[in-house]
């Protein structure tokens, strides 16, 4: 937590205690007005769907002991549109006036207030919608688990035959979302694989007992699948309340783990790795981005990622801190820059180069990555420059993905061969890719001979060609200087959108194109001015 995150907590805490305060004063001028001795409220609490007693105030605006109710009691629900706050209990009727009505207006305002406040606080929002897709032959069991659940928990619950209608919505960060599949067979599964396969939502299937369809959907990242015959409202209870308060994802299919490494120091590896996570962020609003800076000299990636010359604590202070736990590592180096992108700065100070060596900080940071992948969709490991060291050749194993940045200069494509060459014997060819900055440089040498050096294949020559990235010194260098994202502030460049037609090409995300008429009468205009 930086200091304008702690100020506004600090912020928020003290704008909570005055509307506490506030909110006790207008039960008094309540009870007072009503003539009555006294109140009683009754908070609602989400976890257990029940009503837990407060506390009671007298007509002097004094906290007392609970009262005990000898006759018939009313309760006044405090409500806003379909979240409930709790209730005021009281021992006779009220006569309604114009002036209580407003003083309750008053009161369901500030507890809708304090409620936004404490999502600020704890950073947690405990509401969330329920979204049922059932079969056709199922709707009649879909109307009943729509009952239990609206009397399980307090929340929205629709119900649906097609998800796509509310597409718009799940794709919105404000509220989280839970959604129930409903199957007699496969059918409804297969269809939506896509949309499920895109969704970043906590995914519960109920259906047959039937081991082919639960492992179909283990396939797409659906942990949660319950036989329909052993099946009763209150089984899911603990499933949602384990989950709904995860801060990231709970749909883990196409989660990748990406490796990527330089062939020498200062070629670009830190630059594209952090620019990609930046446009995987941006362009997959839905999904988790995490960047690991494992540059083993003098980290800069904190100068781009939290605006800090010398961070207060890197990726020892975080691996050593304890597991992965989104909180406390927050407080241990562990950056949030957007909503869905976090970032891990690297080593500051040089005795920490040895210490990342060693095989009691790989096997931490192996389980911290491990941990850290059932929340994250994509993790990008800035690995620095390529060599044969323990940690590296470690994540080499580990990484799904390993894009090797070189230049097509003679000296680089040298070494090229000598690390290429230690991946093959490896085991590790299928998971190469190279990335060919610069390639348009003046001391380049062609395709042709630099796989020719290579010894490679009419196969492996295609990996010279998917991924290049002009010389972009101009609008790169205008960044470097003001530590800016090139994605960020540079979004025109010829360098970002090489790098967003690359993600774009290797299936990370797809755009809509334009429309080729509006396109077409454009070009038109253009040419017959």
């Amino acid at each position: 937590m930086d200091l304008n995150e702690y100020q506004k907590k600090m912020e928020a805490s003290e704008l909570k205690k005055t509307l506490n305060n506030q909110i006790l004063e207008l039960l008094e001028l309540f009870v007072d007005l009503s003539d009555l001795e006294h109140l009683s409220f009754y908070k609602f609490d989400y976890e257990y769907n029940v009503f837990d007693y407060e506390y009671s105030l007298n007509k002097d605006g004094d906290k007392i002991d609970k009262p005990e109710h000898s006759g018939k009691t009313y309760r006044i629900k405090i409500k806003k549109d379909k979240l409930i706050y709790g209730y005021i209990l009281i021992d006779r009727r009220v006569k309604s006036k114009k002036i209580l009505k407003r003083l309750l207006d008053k009161i369901r305002k500030h507890f809708h207030e304090k409620k936004q406040l404490e999502k600020t606080l704890l950073d947690n929002d405990t509401s969330f919608n329920i979204f049922l897709v059932y079969d056709e032959e199922l709707k009649a069991f879909s109307d009943n688990l729509k009952s239990g659940l609206k009397a399980l928990f307090n929340t929205e619950v629709v119900s649906t035959k097609d998800i796509t209608l509310y597409s718009s919505q799940l794709k919105g960060k404000d509220t989280k979302h839970i959604i129930i599949y409903l199957v007699e067979d496969q059918n409804k599964i297969v269809q939506d694989e896509q949309i499920i396969k895109g969704l970043n939502e906590l995914i519960i299937v109920i259906g047959p007992n039937d081991h082919s369809i639960s492992m179909y959907c283990g396939k797409l990242g659906i942990e949660n699948y319950i036989s329909i015959n052993e099946f009763k409202a209150e089984n899911i209870k603990s499933i949602i309340l384990d989950t709904r308060k995860e801060l990231l994802t709970k749909n883990k299919y196409g989660n990748k783990i990406i490796g990527i490494t330089g062939i020498t120091g200062g070629i670009g590896s830190t630059t594209i790795s952090m620019n990609a996570c930046d446009l995987l962020s941006t362009n997959l609003p839905e999904k988790n981005i995490l960047y690991i800076d494992l540059s083993n000299t003098k980290a800069i990636s904190n100068l781009f990622l939290e605006g800090n010359p010398l961070p207060e604590k890197t990726i020892v202070d975080l691996i050593n801190s304890s597991e992965f736990n989104i909180e406390s590592n927050l407080e241990n180096g562990l950056i949030k820059r957007k909503e869905n992108f976090y970032c891990i700065t690297g080593i500051q100070k040089h005795i920490d180069k040895e210490y990342i060596e060693r095989d009691v900080f790989i096997e931490k940071l192996l389980e911290y990555i491990s941990s850290s992948s059932d929340y994250f969709n994509f993790i990008v490991i800035d690995l620095g420059e390529a060599d044969a060291s323990n940690l590296k050749s470690t994540l080499y194993d580990v990484v799904n993905e390993l894009w090797v940045i070189t230049e097509m200069s003679l000296p680089h494509t040298s070494k090229l061969k000598t690390f290429y060459s230690l991946l093959k014997r490896a085991g590790l060819k299928d998971k190469t890719s190279f990335v060919i900055n610069r390639f348009d440089s003046k001391n380049a040498i062609s395709i042709s001979d630099a796989t020719s050096i290579l010894n490679m294949n009419d196969d492996e020559k295609k990996l010279f060609n998917e991924m290049k990235i002009p010389n972009d010194y101009e609008d790169l260098g205008s960044c470097w200087n003001y530590c800016k994202l090139a994605s960020e502030h540079a979004k025109n460049s010829i360098f970002v959108k090489k790098l967003d037609s690359i993600l774009e090409n290797k299936g990370f995300y797809k755009k809509e194109k334009k429309s080729e008429t509006k396109s077409s009468l454009f070009s038109f205009f253009k040419k017959s001015k």
